[in-house]
């Protein structure tokens, strides 16, 4: 398939990526690379400007320089690795089996995978993510419960000590958990520490916690520590992580599935 005939979100997605490794890239460039017009690559810039994800240049863009403390919005993100992540659900959706409790962390992998499990029976799927919650078609036999909380400013999960007493009081057989970024001494981090208590509390509760994280969060770290990843059973990543990386992840971890 050529480039000018993905939807304007894949073909964002794409852009993003390009930007982000070219620095700085100018309206031709872009064009000629998709293989669409210039008032194409202006809206589809307009937009990831809209969204924080990159800066608008005269005549082009320039990638969003982004500290440890940086937390990209859910707009953001969802654009972001989405077939890395797709990948990553469906590894995941083979753990989990009829009859099944989960948790599911909120975030846009997290959501991926909500939706990779929602065909099997009498699931319950449990969640502090408003969105995953609202979209979720599942099975008759099946059940969504939402944590309860606060809800952050600006996204749709929700936190504090309401969500974390209602997972603390709930059984799992297993958990997903998405992050911000695995450093390679195996450091699991977060760029929030509102949301940190809920993932402590899935990690601590579920019988079985699996940590979800695309190529682009390894060896990169965030503003919280979480956990070490040898505190979680496995890691989901997807097999575009480069393989230094990844030899030096299998030092620190414990398990690693390649999607």
């Amino acid at each position: 398939m050529s480039e000018n005939n993905h939807s304007p979100v894949e073909r964002q997605r794409r852009m993003l990526e390009y930007i982000n490794l070219s620095r700085a890239v100018h309206l031709q460039e872009l064009a000629a690379h998709f293989g669409v017009s210039e008032a194409t690559i202006r809206r589809d810039l307009d937009e990831l400007s809209r969204q924080g994800a990159v800066i608008r240049t005269h005549g082009g863009a320039m990638r969003v320089e982004k500290s440890t403390a940086y937390e990209s919005r859910y707009q953001e993100r969802i654009t972001q690795q989405q077939q890395e992540k797709e990948r990553i659900a469906l590894e995941a959706a083979k753990l989990v089996k009829n009859g099944d409790t989960v948790f599911i962390d909120a975030g846009t992998t997290a959501f991926s995978i909500a939706k990779a499990i929602s065909n099997l029976e009498r699931i319950t799927i449990i969640t502090n993510d408003l969105f995953t919650a609202a979209q979720l078609e599942m099975q008759p036999s099946s059940r969504v419960m939402v944590t309860g909380g606060m809800r952050r400013s600006g996204y749709h999960e929700l936190i504090g000590a309401v969500a974390e007493d209602f997972i603390r009081s709930t059984h799992a057989d297993i958990a997903f958990i998405g992050v911000d970024g695995i450093d390679l001494m195996g450091n699991v981090c977060s760029s929030n520490f509102e949301e940190m208590g809920v993932k402590r509390m899935m990690l601590r509760t579920a019988k079985r916690t699996v940590i979800v994280a695309d190529h682009q969060k390894i060896g990169r770290t965030a503003l919280v520590r979480i956990c070490d990843l040898k505190d979680a059973d496995l890691l989901i990543t997807d097999s575009f992580i480069p393989a230094e990386r990844l030899k030096k992840l299998r030092k620190v971890a414990g398990d690693i599935i390649l999607a």
